[in-house]
């Protein structure tokens, strides 16, 4: 048994060996050329050591070793990205803000032969020859210098060193990685950090580290795969200094306060140009309404028209009472939620406004031989014919002047540039904009004034025409003269006129107080319409008359603007630091590379 178990751990230790974590650092192994790791991107970095030589005002040497190993003969060399528009991310009263700084780089110079070219806000190094190929599984080493003047961090709290000793943007591993940071004087050893790893990565356990006086020397840690670092990953430093540590750095200008003066002056100006052009342009001056009863000279729709200021589907809709009234089609009650209409031998004629024929045709188009087509027919077909006649009703009268669509236009767009405001600076789109409390608070409060009176302005915004006003004014009179007139006053006009409640009744409906004009004939004896057959026919009232044909006209309503059932398909997607802290990538600097 235990010859059995002597065996098994023999033979698990020359299985696992590959694969067991290189605790011990040895110096002169990270020299050694390793053939038989594997690198798909046809290389690796065998050693990545950076020495960082930081100066008082903020300005870098920085020196890269990097010894590569080439896995396939194809390859001319590297490339190297260098940033200098980084993204830098701060904790201001206790959350993280991202804001964009742009440092310089300068005194490029490298080992070998290459070229430099900038693009997207870094430089890209070209090294090695495009005439010349490497050999594989040999040692090459690349020294790359450089400055990199970081500039004032604008913190005002405190000064730091945050940059990535290694970017996260190496497309290979890195099996051994070193480091050295001269710093120019004393700082707090305890508030010093490495993160690392992928972006976003506050590891920080696998570096290792000493500190004498002012400099800082260490490396990673392999892990059992024999790598400091995987692609994709990086290590970053970051030390939290006093502030005034760096003095004389260069002035990085910083637009934070001049762009809330900006949204300030630009949503104020937004406020009082709102509001002038409201005053001048907008405000309706409405005409004195006479109310009396007189029949409009249009139809029923175009009262409604005239009277909202805006089409609407029940003014069509109205126009089936209105064509009744006048003789064109009788409407036929075939029980619950269910109607007919039936031409009549009189015909509309060409005389009509366009909008009426379009109705009238779109009402027949399925027609039987005798002149009758069911509610059923003009379900998912009318609606054509609908938009259609809404569109020509539209055009029957000018409402407003050419200025009324542009004072429109012009609030839409003070109301999204005003919320566009708004989240920018609620959220804070540089974490300098903490050090302008009063300035911001003014801007958003400004932004949500602007956003609010363009809305409210828009529904303000109804200036007639002076003959559109005039208009109103009529058909206002005679729709406040169906709420007020009296009992008697309307027995009086039956007297004259007795289909005056029928003739009325399509008028009443797009002007929206047919409820309230059938309310007033319910003591009054009349006979029914000749254009209207329902269950209601045989025994009379106007109560019943009322209820049964608002039924039937809300089915019409119903079935007149249905349409078809259309199926779309698509897809979705759619304080401080304490203790040094920072995540990986979170610095200045860094960047990554490739082979080529």
């Amino acid at each position: 048994m235990k010859k059995k178990i002597l065996s098994l751990l023999f033979i698990s230790f020359f299985l696992f060996m590959p694969f067991m974590v290189v605790n011990a650092y040895d110096i002169e192994e990270k020299n050694d050329i390793d053939t038989t790791l594997k690198a798909s991107s046809g290389y690796y970095i065998n050693n990545y050591d950076v020495k960082m030589d930081v100066k008082e005002n903020h300005v870098i040497d920085i020196t890269e070793t990097i010894k590569v190993i080439y896995t396939v003969s194809y390859k001319h060399g590297i490339k190297r990205f260098i940033p200098y528009k980084n993204s830098y991310y701060r904790i201001v009263d206790g959350e993280e803000v991202k804001t964009t700084e742009k440092s310089r780089i300068k005194n490029i110079s490298v080992n070998n032969k290459y070229t430099k070219e900038r693009e997207n806000g870094e430089y890209i190094l070209t090294i090695g020859d495009a005439n010349h190929y490497v050999e594989p599984n040999k040692l090459y080493t690349y020294v790359i210098k450089y400055t990199y003047d970081a500039g004032d961090d604008l913190i005002d709290e405190y000064d730091d060193l945050y940059l990535n000793i290694i970017g996260t943007n190496w497309d290979t591993f890195i099996r051994n990685v070193t480091f050295t940071i001269n710093m120019p004087k004393e700082f707090d050893k305890t508030l010093i950090n490495f993160p690392n790893g992928y972006y976003g990565s506050n590891r920080y356990d696998n570096v290792k580290y000493e500190i004498n006086g002012t400099t800082i020397t260490g490396y990673m840690e392999r892990n059992s795969f024999g790598t400091a670092l995987g692609s994709n990953q990086g290590l970053t430093v970051r030390i939290e200094l006093p502030e005034g540590y760096y003095v004389n750095e260069r002035v990085n200008h910083d637009y934070t306060k001049l762009f809330l003066q900006i949204i300030i002056a630009v949503t104020g100006s937004l406020i009082f140009l709102s509001t002038f052009l409201l005053v001048k342009y907008g405000i309706r001056k409405k005409e004195l309404k006479i109310v009396e009863f007189s029949l409009p000279d249009y139809t029923s729709a175009e009262a409604g028209y005239v009277y909202y200021g805006m089409t609407k589907t029940n003014q069509i809709v109205s126009l089936i009472i209105w064509l009744a009234s006048k003789g064109f089609l009788k409407i036929i009650e075939d029980g619950k939620k269910k109607f007919s209409l039936k031409k009549t031998e009189i015909d509309p004629g060409d005389k009509m406004p366009n909008y009426v024929l379009t109705t009238y045709n779109g009402l027949f188009k399925k027609a039987n031989e005798y002149g009758v087509v069911k509610s059923t027919q003009l379900q998912d077909k009318f609606y054509t014919s609908l938009q259609s006649a809404i569109s020509q009703l539209g055009k029957s009268h000018k409402i407003f002047n050419d200025s009324h669509y542009l004072l429109y236009a012009f609030y839409v767009f003070a109301f999204f540039v005003s919320v566009l405001i708004y989240p920018i600076l609620s959220t804070g789109f540089t974490f300098r904009i903490k050090y302008f409390g009063e300035l911001r608070s003014m801007a958003i409060t400004l932004a949500v004034i602007s956003s609010i009176i363009s809305v409210v302005y828009m529904f303000f915004n109804r200036k007639r025409t002076e003959e559109a006003e005039k208009e109103y004014a009529k058909v206002a009179g005679f729709r406040e003269f169906l709420l007020t007139v009296e009992k008697d006053k309307l027995e009086t006009l039956v007297e004259e006129t007795p289909t005056l409640f029928y003739d009325i009744l399509p008028y009443a409906y797009a002007l929206g107080v047919s409820d309230k004009w059938s309310k007033k004939f319910e003591s009054i004896t009349m006979s029914p319409p000749d254009w209207y057959l329902g269950s209601s026919i045989d025994t009379f009232n106007v109560t019943r008359f009322s209820n049964n044909l608002n039924s039937t006209m809300s089915h019409a309503s119903a079935a007149m603007v249905s349409r078809p059932y259309e199926s779309y398909s698509g897809s979705s997607g759619g304080g401080h630091f304490s203790g040094g802290g920072g995540f990986s990538g979170g610095g200045g600097g860094g960047g990554g590379g490739s082979s080529w």
